[in-house]
């Protein structure tokens, strides 16, 4: 089974970091034939009146219609602009932006109206307090996606994605997920490390782990390299694994804020886009439930 690629949203709040996704999107698409859509949620504040909001004066609603019309003619000027960069020569580009008050509903909800295949994001990251709006947004949209979302912490390297750690407890949702992963190492042929994090509170004997990996290795062809590591927590396992390894890509399965319980400890995905220096793909894990 091969996931076709045909459609990446990329949102940009015009910001350095947001180019981050653009430039790896366009890697993507260079590699697959996929065609890009840009979108720019524009974030203005819900508006609250100190009178009964059923006796506003005309001329107010005018006044808001009016700032909104020219937020959308900023952003579409920044989006045309966007166009020109050299990263997207060749590929098929499109630009949309609304106006909205809730910036990752409205990127979730753009993504499923096109269809998105999955959601490129740049982000600020790794604890740079003060640029968080990126950041958290790109944590929100990872709670809250049925889409793999790809967020791209750092400037991108060339050539895409050589070494992929897919962090996994290989339960069979990870059966599930696991062809997306293996798709997106195929575009750019790297080779995927198989991890499993064994933490004091989440003990198991090496021994079932590694029969666990093998198993799960061996459905889909056994060329992978096989890893078992111990850590206080989760994360900083994950983190410090990949760190060793060289890694330009970790993989993680989710079940999203409504999950019944999580893949890892307590808000893991969000935890790990917020700490990593590293691109990671997170997919919810939801979609691929017998």
């Amino acid at each position: 089974r091969s996931i076709t690629m045909k459609k990446i949203l990329v949102p940009t709040d015009f910001s350095e970091p947001s180019y981050y996704g653009l430039d790896t999107a366009a890697e993507i698409a260079k590699k697959t034939g996929a065609e890009i859509h840009i979108f720019n949620a524009c974030e203005v504040s819900n508006y609250y009146y100190a009178a009964d909001p059923l006796v506003i004066s005309p001329p107010a609603s005018i006044m808001i219609e009016g700032i909104n019309d020219n937020l959308k003619k900023a952003a579409n000027k920044k989006l045309s602009a966007l166009r020109a960069r050299k990263s997207l020569a060749g590929l098929k580009v499109t630009t949309s932006c609304e106006v909205t008050s809730n910036v990752h509903n409205s990127i979730i909800e753009y993504g499923n109206k096109i269809k998105t295949d999955i959601v490129v994001m740049g982000s600020h990251g790794a604890g740079n307090i003060t640029e968080v709006i990126l950041g958290s947004t790109a944590e929100r949209v990872v709670r809250f996606s049925l889409k793999p979302v790809l967020v791209i912490p750092v400037k991108p390297s060339k050539g895409l994605f050589k070494r992929i750690v897919f962090a996994s407890d290989f339960s069979e949702e990870a059966y599930g997920m696991f062809p997306f992963v293996k798709d997106i190492a195929k575009i750019s042929s790297a080779e995927i490390h198989l991890l499993k994090i064994n933490t004091m509170d989440q003990f198991s004997k090496t021994r079932d782990d590694m029969e666990l990996i093998n198993k799960f290795s061996k459905k889909f062809g056994g060329k992978y390299i096989t890893a078992l590591y111990n850590d206080y927590m989760k994360e900083e396992g994950i983190l410090n694994y990949s760190r060793e390894v060289k890694a330009d890509l970790i993989a993680i399965g989710t079940h999203g804020k409504k999950g019944l319980r999580r893949f890892f400890s307590e808000d893991v995905s969000e935890g790990i886009v917020r700490l990593s220096h590293i691109p990671i793909l997170i997919v919810n894990l939801k979609k691929y439930k017998k």
